[in-house]
């Protein structure tokens, strides 16, 4: 009699769930009916949910790339691939988010064999119930800290690496209290990816010293690549074809071979000749334009518009062609007046938060043309936002009589 009424009772609970389940629309057709109860202790303050897009899955479960979390206390938290940056948000859903931790799902193998327990049901426990879960959205990585990290100890030569203490090497004392990076060090605090990281170097024309990252002071580069420059013109080497031994050895008492190479990198690109093997650097036109320019307009508050196109043209090596296209993100200049003017405003001297950066920008001029202000916002365009979506959305767009887009601040 008792062994009857076991069964009749666990028939008539899966009778029960069955039907709940018809009324819903939910009739499990193949595989174990699974029964959720919540556990005793349901904890859901220590537990997160994180939405992967394929790429991150892709980038974890095939190619086994790690994942890193990455934020100062103040800082807003990045998740970082090998090659990817993503911001972390939270997003809130209207439906509960039940965790069950044993849920078996119809990919699982086995799952059509799985047997129930002694009711034909399968109890399955929910350890948290959640009403948010966070989401990853692509953006750019945040190397302003970068900049600020190897600002402060620049490389300025080697006079200045000695380990004396003295008071007649306060330059050497400086180098000495001041901390140097290693690219461990740097991935670990800066919210980027390894390779953005690699690329934020490159950009920063950061070089490997004694196995740390370290800038070179500016007024130490411009000494250094204008000393290649001077070599160039008595070695009547072409800009088109600078030899990078020959040239190593005529600097190798004025300078370390290591910061001649990366200089010629910096303002060249390498090329071997085929047969002899030789490596040989072409200077390339805009970079050197570019750093004539800046070592005119970095000294002065503004300049004559005219009198600096003329002494920029001539400060240039023979062969090369100024161009006011080398000045974009560089300099601005206003032609409009009696008295035309250019000065130093360089885009890496801007600050990297978008809205910020609109703000600073409309400071200075509080009207701008496209072709003006690209250059100086060009950089904020992330893979989920285009430069239009960001221009729309802190700027008001309008046409002038010629047809040109211009813009004004968005603001207030």
């Amino acid at each position: 009699m008792e062994t009857s009424t076991r069964g009749e009772n666990t028939a008539s609970r899966r009778e029960g769930v069955e039907a709940s389940a018809r009324a819903a629309g939910l009739l499990n057709t193949r595989g174990p009916t699974q029964l959720l109860q919540f556990s005793a202790a349901v904890n859901s303050s220590d537990i997160r949910l994180l939405e992967l897009p394929d790429k991150v899955l892709e980038a974890i479960t095939t190619r086994g790339e790690k994942v890193v979390i990455k934020g100062e206390p103040n800082d807003d938290a990045v998740l970082c691939t090998d090659d990817m940056t993503f911001e972390l948000r939270t997003a809130e859903t209207s439906n509960a988010l039940l965790v069950v931790p044993h849920l078996l799902c119809p990919n699982d193998p086995g799952f059509v064999q799985t047997p129930g327990e002694s009711d034909g049901l399968m109890h399955q426990e929910v350890t948290a119930c959640l009403s948010n879960y966070l989401e990853l959205r692509r953006c750019q990585p945040r190397t302003e800290k970068l900049k600020n990290l190897l600002s402060e100890c620049p490389y300025r030569g080697e006079e200045y690496e000695s380990s004396g203490t003295t008071d007649d090497h306060q330059e050497s004392k400086f180098t000495l209290m001041h901390k140097k990076y290693t690219f461990e060090d740097l991935l670990d605090c800066v919210q980027a990816s390894e390779r953005e990281l690699e690329e934020a170097l490159e950009k920063l024309q950061a070089c490997l010293i004694n196995g740390c990252w370290r800038v070179l002071d500016m007024d130490y580069r411009e000494r250094v690549f204008q000393q290649v420059l001077t070599l160039l013109e008595e070695e009547d080497w072409s800009h088109t074809c600078v030899p990078l031994e020959p040239c190593c050895h005529r600097m190798a008492s004025l300078e370390p071979r290591l910061i001649v190479e990366h200089c010629l990198r910096c303002y060249g690109t390498e090329a071997v000749h085929p047969s002899t093997g030789e490596v040989s650097f072409e200077l390339m036109e805009e970079k050197v334009c570019q750093f004539y320019a800046e070592l005119l307009l970095r000294s002065v508050d503004k300049f004559d518009y005219h009198d600096f196109m003329q002494t920029w043209q001539q400060a240039v090596p023979e062969g090369m062609t100024t161009d006011t296209k080398y000045l974009k993100g560089l300099a601005l200049r206003d032609v409009s007046g009696s008295s035309p003017a250019i000065w130093y405003f360089p885009v890496s001297a801007l600050p990297h938060n978008p809205q910020s950066r609109f703000e600073n920008l409309f400071s200075v001029r509080e009207k701008w043309t496209h072709s003006d202000i690209e250059p100086y916002v060009r950089d904020l365009e992330t893979p989920s936002q285009s430069l239009n979506a960001i221009l729309l959305r802190y700027t008001r767009s309008s046409s002038d009589g010629r047809g040109e887009r211009t813009y004004t601040s968005k603001i207030i």
